[in-house]
């Protein structure tokens, strides 16, 4: 017979993955500004029926199957959109297919288009610091924004110095990790730096264990490993129409 503790150990838990799973299907807070930052903190699970009261200033961005929305006050808005799109559509930005994805560049041109985005959560970008997180280990690739000129980056372990030189082609974009020299494993730190002198990246590799299978799941992720560059690009490829908010 099970314990009384037993089976209120396992309800607990049951109550814990039961809300975790409501919580999948509402929106989640992935970046917040403004007077009512503390109410709506990021990390903030939605219900999707919940009304949000915002206030002048207010810049909360929401996550859900449909994508991120900024909502903006001063107003009453809904946490998730009335007609949610099916986040298949930004399957590619969360594909783990490595250096496969070469031909696909960048979103926009590195050249009289603005600043490039990556077009992948996954790729290590070359330009930015901070934490990487790693879903695939031999799927890490390296992406950089300026594709205009052939190229050489290097990739130098802190811990002892290695470094590997990943030459690019004109027009190349992306090249697959040198994980056999330099293996993708949890809190390694590398300096990446490219021919041209510019300041180097300094970037930690932290592993999430498995690659999640939608954006909100690729979001929760991401934001609790710190990985804020690849979060930029999530959000920023998943941007849809935000609604305007009711006073």
């Amino acid at each position: 017979m099970v314990s009384t503790r037993k089976k209120m150990i396992v309800g607990a838990a049951f109550v814990a993955l039961f809300g975790a799973s409501q919580a999948l299907a509402g929106a989640m807070v992935v970046r917040s500004t403004g007077p009512s930052a503390k109410t709506y903190p990021v990390g903030k699970s939605l219900p999707s029926d919940m009304k949000l009261t915002l206030k002048a200033g207010d810049l909360i961005t929401v996550l859900d199957s449909g994508g991120t929305r900024v909502l903006k006050g001063p107003g009453v808005v809904a946490a998730s959109g009335s007609s949610a799109a099916s986040g298949t559509g930004f399957s590619q930005l969360i594909a783990n297919t490595g250096a496969k994805q070469a031909r696909t560049g960048a979103t926009r041109a590195a050249i009289g288009g603005g600043p490039a985005r990556s077009p992948n959560v996954w790729y290590v970008d070359a330009t930015k610091n901070g934490n990487v997180c790693v879903a695939d280990a031999a799927a890490l690739s390296v992406w950089r924004p300026d594709m205009t000129a052939a190229t050489s980056i290097s990739i130098t372990r802190l811990s002892d110095g290695k470094s590997v030189n990943l030459d690019y082609r004109a027009g190349q974009t992306v090249r697959a990790w040198p994980v056999a020299e330099l293996p993708a494993v949890e809190g390694a730190q590398y300096k990446i730096a490219d021919a041209a002198g510019k300041t180097p990246t300094m970037v930690k590799l932290t592993m999430i264990g498995s690659s999640p299978a939608d954006i909100q799941a690729a979001a929760a992720s991401l934001l609790e490993k710190g990985c804020s560059s690849q979060m930029d690009v999530l959000v920023e490829g998943t941007m849809q129409a935000g609604p305007a908010a009711s006073n």
